[in-house]
């Protein structure tokens, strides 16, 4: 499985593309960062509060691979994609829905009441109460 990573890294990197699908194991590679993003019909199906996401992310068992976490702001804004006015992310998603996804930061000045996440609607970070449902992708370093 490591061989085949390496392969379609310098694959993508020959071609300077930094998102490649995998349509076999649901995932999107992100070159770029090197992590590699969930993509199967269960980021459109489940809701979960932000406590119950990151027990998500962190039990999943996804394409062969444990370790999952949810992404950070930073990540979730490398894959909004503006001229995809559908629902504002990279075409090479195959799965998602315009609503919100949890990203992993609670905040402390709240207590750790609000968290953030990724609105896919406008394609713009803002966070909310942690107790809200919202959709969970999750992400997997590849370091």
């Amino acid at each position: 499985m490591k061989y085949l990573i390496l392969t379609i890294l310098f694959v993508n990197f020959l071609f300077s593309n930094n998102f490649q699908r995998n349509s076999g194991s649901k995932t999107v590679l992100d070159l770029e960062l090197k992590i590699i993003w969930q993509d199967d019909i269960s980021v459109i199906k489940i809701k979960k509060n932000h406590e119950e996401a990151i027990l998500y992310c962190n039990e999943l068992k996804h394409a062969g691979y444990i370790n999952w976490r949810l992404p950070t702001l930073k990540e979730y804004e490398r894959i909004v994609d503006k001229k995809n006015e559908k629902n504002y992310i990279n075409k090479v998603f195959k799965f998602n829905v315009p609503d919100g996804y949890w990203a992993d930061k609670a905040h402390w000045r709240t207590l750790w009441f609000y968290a953030d996440y990724m609105h896919f609607i406008s394609g713009t970070p803002y966070y909310d109460s942690r107790h809200k449902t919202k959709y969970t992708r999750c992400v997997k370093d590849l370091k």
